[in-house]
């Protein structure tokens, strides 16, 4: 750094010349001397602070200044938290004329005296002079150094400046004086001396600003003069003015001017001249500056860069001398503007000054009145942009000279883009200014818009202001046009033209309801309280509402509109959005004409309801139009519609019944109640899910409407005292109400629907009608015939009592007035009032208001609204209040109608439906109706997917993945309720609800279904119709928490249920899942069981009888030995005192005590019940039941002994009933102890009962033995008739009982020899006895058959074959009634729905077939058929369980077969006509009929059937048309190929009309079933009926050979092969294998070829792919092929191959004369074999019949192979090897015989080919003796013709 020579440094005491000349002018003071050194004083007290710590120095400083005033002695603001300074603004490139004037004349130079001291000992002489207190030289020591500066601007010495910096840094007060400031300042002006081209380094000015800055920081007055440098700046060169490094302190400066900027981002300073970063004029360095110094300007500029909290250092500065800043600035400001120079040549700077100094409103209004012009000009389009920036976000004091600011800034008229833009950025800011500039800026727009000089920006200005101020500019617009709308003129047509082109023009974007509030807002002007005309102010406002309405249909309004109406849903929001704007302001217009309408004027009635309806968009169509025919014709209609179809608001409605209720608004009440029913009922008709239009929250709007209702009596008429007039409704008000408030209940379920439920029971009746579509008087959910008499009686009571009440009314009325007396004649009130007692029984509604409720139930589905309200659940209260018996068809009407919305029904509404239809089902039979309509099809098939829609929505409640507790509880509860009711039928209902909604949901599983639950697998195969109890139950997601409930129903409908197979499932059930963790739960279940087991004995002797025994019995029993084992073992641990039961119930209980020591208390019932299972036998392979036998009788051990609870005494365990049970029971151990101390009464009495097995009955007699040895007398006296039990005894001999003898002896002794005694001793036997006798003997009448019987022996008996005649018939009646009985209690049983049954049906059944099968069976058919009032009760009864019982496919068709074999005999002509053989008949043609139902494989069945015993055609056509049917209905086919290949074989056999229709039907349907059945493809079935043709055709040899095949198929032959060509046009490419066959397939055993085997070969030839032929060709000639083929057919198509016309195509048709054979067909040697052994086998098949024939075949087929080899000599040579090696193999044999006629053919054909003759020709014996070829020649002459040499013989 090159420092200055000590020479140069003056003294401070010299006076250093002015280094310019000082510009005239006066001098301006700024404060006395003396104050400025009391500051300098203040300020050299001062300890310098660390430059790091700059806010500590401020705050010294500012304790320090803060005494005496000065210029910098002020007290100090403390500061802001500052922000990093913004970038620097640019300086403008070119020099204006104005800049060369001295600017200002008050500013002079410093009156200070420089004292010039060197740079380097600066810092010294300022300390020096401090310490001295010598205020005076510092102050001349820093003058000097600024005259130093000023002399040296363009290369200032550097440590001069960086000495002053630092100076600046520790003590800023030293440049608070008026000198130094001064000096200063001087810095800051231009220096006219220094002439250069650029503007001269800014070093020195930006050090100047520091200083200055640094000095009066902390101060809040700052001098006048640093503004008139800065205006001196500003309009001259803009050195600091621009200079980012001085933005603080000029900042600072503009505080003066309260000037709002723009912020940076706005300012459009594109083409500033300085960079932000460059200190030097221009963009290259000062070519005076050393690299050296421009690195030191930069560490310059790294010092002076301004601190963070340079934010915090702006403050106003100048509020003391605003007034005169202000004066100075707009002097400077209107001297530049009004000189006379050219408007196009001002500076840009000025334009940035006045940007600056916009803060003062009269520089807006000078700068608004240029700006368009300023704007326009392309020097200063981007100043003047900043400047009109300015004035716009300056304009925020609202006067009336910011009025006229913006009224000329609204005039700017501007073309370009770029500056319309910038426009509308501007508008904003202006906006943002001051809040009224909103409502004035539109305002003036709109006025401008209706002005003769209209701004053609209006629009874009308009829109502009509606995007800022959404809210609050639709409201300043409407005031304009409601300004607009009060003055003389009628501006309603230019109001509305102007609203549509604003609308237009801003896109629609605006707020359409804030602006209709707008127009309604009442004004308080004074204008508007002297309005002249205002009715037509309202009236014209009311029709503006009306258009902003239609405007707001926007075209995604209409687009929407019109795809809503077409039923498409596009675009919806966009829809509703626009509805509910409507729906708003039609509130607030209502609210309008309520509220402000009357405080403005009185309107005539008729304008007030015409304004009304107007705005309601209930007016007639013109008056929306009538003023401009907007909207257009073509639109009018559809935005009319669009605007009325919209929701109505719940205010809005409430408004317009308080209107009617006023008397002070010309609305009557009537008018009122229609126009909210109309509103009402249009605003219900646009319902939809996603819009509310109707909705309503106060429950007061019931009690308005039923208010317009009200009768009021004249006023002035005086009714006698203490008279109470009744309370009054004007009846067709009345009965308009009660619909309008059905409609707002049904949109409003929870709150007036609710509250309408509850206390309004005549709108209850309305809701509950239209859930139930029912309109009846009572309703139909009035079950109780009781309850609906009730109420027709009482609504004649009130009538009644009402008609009253209204003449005497009338005649109070009369009396005051015209004096009448009224009679029900002369009544006018009678006919229009009706009582009003809303609350009181529901009245019988008028004819016509029902029919209204069901138009609008239709129309609005409110029935539907309310059934799918679930708080509150109106459905489910009504179906809780119906019987379950009660048939409730609206609800099938309201599922069917949910349009797949089953999840707002409740459960038990889905869960009755449920059952409702499968009772529907069962009732309508499973015939289908022949002429049932297309519609009815139509209709089952949509109520069946209905039925499947649901299923599936239940089956989701109870297994889906939302399934819950709550949901499986209500659907489970609801049918197992109904499992213990006390009819059938609903039992049965519900058990199929139940299976339906469990079973599908089981086989969806498919895991579970593959592996069924272990504990139940047995007993599910055995109970197959209960799998959803005992298997799909169990599986349910949630079973645990409906365990419990589920155990208690079946355990009380075991009870109730009368269906054997049916308690079966429900025992074995809760055998494996009632629940019995509580021992109350334990003890319920086995008393309930018990219950069943003592006291429903005709259910057990059922379910456990010897002659229906089965495997499910066996499983019932196993369950119920379960339950009981489980339940003692439970008891018997339970301690001795533990109470069990309680008291109450303790009647019953007996105290049970084992010799082993262990304890029970139970019920008497559950001991015997135990006893009882027990006497039924072990089932197979359980433990349980020796478990239970060992407990109660142990071996060689006593019996338990019990006593009674409640007396304990000894209670009898085994009372007499029960041990004839035990002894009736095939279980020693409970036969012998129930012998045991047995009196001899009860011996007698069980000796005599039935039913005793052989062995106890054996026993028992042993017993008798000794009781004669031990107590004769006793005995004796017991016995009352001994001739019957001496009878008896030998009864139970013959039986094979043993014992007794003794006994027997003791009868017979005493017993005379005549009978007759026997007969009057049983006369005199005791009463008891002989009313047991009788008993006996009359179950005895009727016998009843077991499975024992010999039911083949028993149909003998009834039917001999060679019948006696001393035979009685009345010997057969008891038999055949016997078996009729039999067989009717079975199907009973089966009616009843237990499909287990004993079988006796099907034994029969099986018994008669086995009859007919046997050589006798003619002679037993005969039988029946004479004896036919037997055999026709007994058919008639098998026919009846086939019917019963479809799903026995074995029965159905063992019974056809025994139908068909026995009508074969009746048939004959020599049998007479009988009615067997009708009904046998009749029987056959209804089984074939109906037997389409069930399935397709079962007509196939029959068919078969009735094709294999040759059955009338009737029969045959009538089961092949059934076929058809179910084929064509949809039913599967799910057939083996076999059984149909074989019915088509007999349907082709009997030429059955029908076969085509069949085939047509069957190929349509079998596209499902091939997958499973190949064999089932169409083609394949085809096949295979001509192959069989094929097959079987030689075995019919009896008929002529040439009609072989005709016999068999008949015409069918070309039906087949029409439908082969059809299916297959390539014939072979379907089913290769068959096709194979069917084409080239041989039978040696010369059977003839199939007539339609030609044409197929044809077929193939012509129509098949080159592909195809080619896999032919060679399969054919494969070597190596399994199958061998017909030679004859394969070589035809090898010929036909050649000769395919397709080879042909487009060859000359002239044979040229020396054309040269073209070979096609080119094979290769293996291949040319081949081809020789067809022809060969097809040789030897003609040389059995003659050798010449043989030999011209071979001839024929020459050619063909020659044309094959193409003449090939190695091909031909392999060929005549392979010949000449068969001719070796074969010998003389017919094969060796035809080797060698095909080579010497071959031979005679090429002689040039075969060069020598081959070897075996030579050496045989010749050609042909005898031979018959046309070339006949030995091998000798044909050597002697060829010039051969002769070879010996030998050789």
């Amino acid at each position: 750094m090159n420092r200055p020579k000590a020479a140069a440094v003056r003294r401070p005491g010299a006076v250093p010349k002015p280094s310019a000349h000082p510009p005239p002018g006066d001098f301006i003071a700024l404060g006395s001397k003396g104050q400025g050194g009391e500051g300098k004083a203040a300020g050299s007290l001062l300890k310098p602070a660390p430059a790091g710590l700059p806010s500590e120095r401020k705050r010294d400083a500012a304790a320090a200044l803060a005494g005496p005033p000065g210029l910098g002695g002020l007290a100090k603001r403390p500061k802001l938290a500052s922000t990093p300074p913004l970038s620097a603004l640019g300086r403008l490139a070119e020099a204006a004329v104005a800049e060369k004037r001295a600017i200002s004349p008050s500013i002079k130079e410093p009156s200070v005296i420089p004292i010039e001291v060197g740079p380097t000992v600066l810092l010294e002489e300022i300390e020096a002079a401090e310490a001295e207190g010598n205020d005076d030289r510092i102050e001349g020591v820093l003058c000097g150094a600024v005259k130093q500066l000023k002399m040296n601007r363009a290369k200032p010495d550097t440590t001069l400046y960086l000495s002053l910096m630092y100076l600046a840094k520790i003590k800023p007060n030293i440049f608070a004086t008026e000198g130094v400031i001064e000096a200063l300042c001087s810095l800051l002006r231009r220096d006219a001396s220094i002439n250069f081209k650029a503007k001269g380094n800014s070093l020195v000015s930006v050090l100047a600003c520091n200083l200055l800055m640094a000095a009066y920081e902390e101060d809040e007055n700052w001098p006048e003069i640093f503004v008139k440098v800065y205006i001196e700046d500003s309009l001259g060169e803009r050195i600091w003015v621009d200079s980012p490094h001085c933005k603080t302190f000029v900042d600072n400066i503009q505080t003066a001017f309260n000037t709002k900027m723009p912020p940076k981002s706005m300012l459009l300073h594109g083409e500033v001249g300085r960079s932000s970063g460059d200190l030097s004029a221009g963009s290259s360095p000062h070519p005076s500056m050393t690299e050296e110094e421009d690195s030191q300007s930069e560490l310059l500029i790294a010092e002076e860069k301004m601190s963070p909290e340079q934010e915090g250092q702006l403050m106003p500065r100048y509020d003391d001398l605003a007034e005169s800043v202000e004066e100075y600035v707009l002097d400077m400001l209107r001297d530049q503007l009004n000189r006379r120079q050219p408007m196009d040549n001002v500076s840009r700077n000025l334009l940035r000054l006045l940007t600056a100094t916009c803060g003062y409103k009269e520089v807006r209004q000078m700068a608004v009145q240029r700006l368009e012009m300023w704007l326009q000009n392309p020097k200063l389009t981007k100043p003047a942009q900043d400047l009109l920036m300015s004035v716009c976000m300056n304009c925020n004091t609202h006067s009336s000279e910011d009025m006229e600011v913006i009224s000329n800034l609204i005039k700017i008229r501007l073309k370009p883009k770029v500056l319309l833009n910038h426009y509308m950025l501007c508008v904003r800011e202006l906006l943002n200014a001051h809040r009224d500039n909103l409502g004035t800026t539109i305002k003036f727009v709109i006025f401008n818009e209706l002005s003769n000089a209209r701004n053609p920006n209006n629009m874009q200005i308009l829109y502009t202001v509606l995007q800022h101020s959404s809210e609050q500019a639709p409201k300043y617009l409407a005031m304009v046009f409601q300004d607009l709308l009060t003055t003389k003129d009628d501006y309603l047509r230019a109001s509305r033209a102007l609203l549509r082109e604003i609308i237009k023009q801003t896109k629609h974007e605006i707020n359409f309801q804030a602006f209709c509030l707008g127009l309604m807002q009442e004004r308080k002007e004074a204008q508007y309280a002297e309005m002249e005309f205002k009715e037509r102010f309202v009236i014209h406002i009311t029709d503006l509402l009306a258009v902003s309405m239609m405007l707001g249909i926007t075209a995604q309004v209409k687009e929407a509109g019109i795809a809503w109406d077409k039923g498409e849903k596009k675009n919806l929001e966009v829809l509703r959005s626009f509805q509910n704007q409507i729906a708003a302001i039609q509130r607030d217009a209502v609210w309008w004409l309520h509220t402000v309408v009357p405080s403005i004027s009185k309107l005539a009635p008729k304008d007030y309801v015409h304004c009304l309806h107007k705005v309601l968009f209930t007016e007639q169509p013109e008056t929306y139009y009538k003023w401009d025919n907007w909207p257009p014709e073509s639109d009018r209609n559809f935005f009319l519609r669009l605007c009325s179809e919209v929701p109505i608001l719940e205010d809005t409605l409430m408004r317009i019944l308080v209107i009617g209720l006023s008397r002070d608004l010309p609305l009557g009440p009537a008018d009122a109640m229609e126009l909210a029913d109309h509103l009402v009922k249009r605003a219900a008709a646009v319902q939809a899910d996603d819009v509310e239009v109707l909705r309503v929250e106060r429950i007061q709007l019931i009690d308005a409407v039923l208010n317009l209702c009200t009768y009021h009596h004249p006023e002035n008429i005086q009714l006698p005292p203490g008279y109470q007039p009744p309370n009054l409704a004007i009846s067709t008000l009345y009965w308009k109400a009660w619909p309008l408030l059905l409609v707002v209940a049904a949109f409003n379920p929870e709150n007036i629907g609710l509250a309408a439920w509850e206390e309004y029971p005549s709108l209850k009746m309305l809701m509950e009608m239209v859930m139930t579509n029912n309109y009846s008087y009572p309703q139909c959910t009035l079950t109780d015939e009781e309850t609906r008499t009730e109420m027709i009686n009482r609504e004649l009571q009130i009538s009644q009592r009402e008609k009253q009440e209204i003449l005497a009314f009338e005649g109070h009325l009369a009396a005051a007035s015209t004096k009448q007396t009224i009679t029900e004649s002369s009544s006018l009130l009678l006919s229009q009032l009706t009582s009003l007692d809303p609350q009181g029984p529901p009245r019988r509604p008028p004819p016509h208001v029902l029919e209204q409720v069901k138009s609008l139930n239709q129309s609005l589905r409110l029935g539907h609204l309310l059934c799918r309200s679930r708080h509150p659940d109106f459905l489910l209260n009504i179906i809780q209040r119906q019987a379950s018996s009660q048939s409730m068809p609206w609800l099938a009407d309201l599922v069917q109608s949910s349009e797949g919305s089953l999840d707002v029904l409740p459960v038990q509404c889905l869960c009755e439906f449920l059952l409702h239809d499968a009772a529907d089902e069962s009732t309508s039979g499973e015939e289908e109706e022949e002429g049932e309509s297309k519609e009815q099809r139509a209709k089952k098939r949509q109520r069946q997917q209905k039925q499947r829609q649901l299923l599936g929505r239940l089956q989701d409640l109870l297994l889906g993945p939302k399934a819950d507790e709550q949901t499986t509880c209500e659907v489970l509860d609801y049918f197992l309720r109904r499992l213990s009711s006390s009819q059938v039928a609903s039992r049965v209902l519900a058990m199929k609800g139940l299976s339906l909604v469990l079973s599908e949901g089981g086989l969806r599983d498919g895991e579970e279904k593959d592996h069924p639950m272990e504990e139940d697998s047995g007993d599910s195969e055995l109970l197959q119709g209960y799998q959803w109890l005992l298997r799909d139950l169990p599986r349910l997601p949630l079973f645990d928490s409906v365990r419990a409930t589920t155990a208690l129903a079946l355990q009380q409908a075991i009870h109730m249920e009368t269906d054997p197979q049916t308690i079966s499932a429900y025992l074995v059930y809760l055998s494996q899942h009632a629940p019995v963790e509580e021992q109350g739960q334990h003890n319920d279940l086995a008393l309930d069981v018990a219950r069943l087991i003592v006291e429903r004995s005709t259910i057990m002797s059922h379910l456990f009888s010897k002659l229906s025994y089965c495997a499910e019995s066996d499983a019932v029993l196993v369950a119920l030995l379960s339950i009981f084992s489980r339940y003692i073992k439970r008891m018997r641990q339970s301690k001795e005192g533990e109470e069990v039961y309680s008291w109450s119930e303790s009647q019953d209980q007996v105290f049970l005590r084992w010799t082993s020591g262990e304890t029970a208390t139970m019920h008497i019932l559950v001991v015997h019940a135990m006893v009882i299972l027990l006497t039924l036998g072990p089932p197979q392979g359980d433990g349980d039941f020796y478990t239970l036998l060992d407990i109660w009788f142990p071996e060689k051990k006593p019996l338990p002994t019990a006593f009674l609870v409640d007396t304990s005494e000894e209670a009898l365990l085994l009372p007499d009933w029960l041990k004839l049970r035990m002894i009736r029971s095939e279980v020693p151990r409970l036969v012998d102890a129930a012998l045991q101390d047995l009196e001899p009464q009860q011996l007698l009495l069980f000796v005599q009962s039935f039913g005793i097995p052989v062995s106890s009955m054996s026993k028992l007699l042993q017993y008798l033995d000794q009781a004669v040895s031990h107590d004769p007398q006793t005995l004796e006296q017991n016995i009352m008739d001994k001739n019957y039990m001496a009878h008896l005894v030998e009864v139970q001999h013959e039986r094979g009982a043993t014992g007794g003898q003794t006994f027997h002896s003791l009868l017979t002794a005493s017993l005379p020899a005549r009978r007759d005694s026997a007969e009057t001793a049983r006369s005199k036997s005791s009463p008891e006895n002989n009313q047991g006798q009788s008993r006996i003997r009359t179950l005895s009448q009727v016998r009843v058959l077991g499975p024992e019987d010999d039911l083949a022996g028993i149909f003998l008996q009834l039917f001999p074959l060679n019948p006696d005649p001393r035979w009685q018939n009345s010997n057969l009646r008891p038999l055949a009634l016997a078996l009729q009985q039999a067989l009717g209690q079975e199907l009973a049983r089966i009616r009843q729905g237990n499909t287990q049954v004993t079988g006796i049906t099907a034994r029969l059944l099986q018994a008669v077939a086995a009859l007919i099968n046997s050589p006798h069976s003619g002679a037993l058919v005969m039988a029946m058929h004479r004896n036919h009032f037997i055999s026709c009760p007994l058919m008639r009864q098998l026919y009846q369980y086939q019917r019963c019982m479809p799903q026995d496919t074995a029965f159905s068709s063992l019974f056809f077969k025994v139908l068909m074999q026995m009508l074969q005999w009746l048939e004959n002509p020599a049998v007479e006509d009988g009615p067997l053989r009708a009904q046998l008949k009749a029987f056959a043609v209804q089984y074939s009929s109906r037997h389409r139902i069930s399935d397709v494989r079962g007509g196939f069945l029959h068919l078969t059937e009735a094709l294999t015993f040759r059955r009338d055609p009737d029969l045959i056509s009538s089961t092949v048309r059934a076929i058809i049917a179910t084929l064509k209905s949809g039913e599967k086919c799910n057939v083996e190929p076999e059984l149909i290949s074989k019915a088509l074989q007999g349907l082709i056999e009997t030429h059955s009309p029908y076969l085509e229709e069949l085939l047509t039907v069957l190929f349509s349907a079998t596209v499902e079933t091939t997958a499973r059945f190949p064999a089932m493809k169409p083609i394949a079935v085809v096949s295979s009926l001509l192959l069989q043709d094929k097959e079987e055709t030689p075995v019919k040899k009896e008929l002529d050979s040439c009609s072989t095949e005709a016999a068999w198929l008949g015409p069918s032959s070309g039906l087949l092969n029409d439908w082969l060509e059809m299916l297959d046009p390539e014939v072979i490419s379907s089913c290769p294998d068959l096709q194979q066959k069917l084409l080239f397939s041989w039978n040696k055993a010369g059977s003839q070829v199939p007539s339609f085997r030609p044409y197929l070969l044809a077929l193939l030839t012509h129509q098949s792919s080159w592909t195809t032929l080619h896999q032919c060709i060679r399969l054919l000639l494969c070597r190596n092929r399994e199958q061998r083929f017909d030679p004859t057919a394969s070589l035809d198509f090898l010929w036909a191959c050649i000769h395919i016309p397709r080879i042909w195509q487009g060859r000359d048709q002239r044979t040229p004369q020396k054309r040269r054979e073209e070979f096609v067909l080119h094979l290769k040697a293996s291949e040319l074999i081949s081809m020789v052994e067809l022809i060969l086998a097809e040789a030897e098949t003609r040389y059995q019949n003659t050798e010449e024939a043989s030999c011209t075949l071979i001839q024929s087929r020459l050619p063909l192979l020659l044309s094959c080899s193409h003449g090939d000599l190695e091909s031909i040579k392999k060929v005549t090897e392979y010949l000449t090696s068969c001719i070796q193999q074969w010998g003389s044999s017919s094969v060796g015989k035809c080797c060698q006629d095909l080579l010497l053919q071959m031979y005679l054909q090429l002689p040039e080919q075969l060069v020598s003759m081959p070897e075996v020709l030579l050496s045989s014996e010749g050609a042909r003796d005898s031979s018959t070829c046309k070339t006949p020649v030995t091998p000798s002459r044909l050597k002697a013709a060829c010039g051969m040499p002769t070879w010996p013989a030998g050789s």
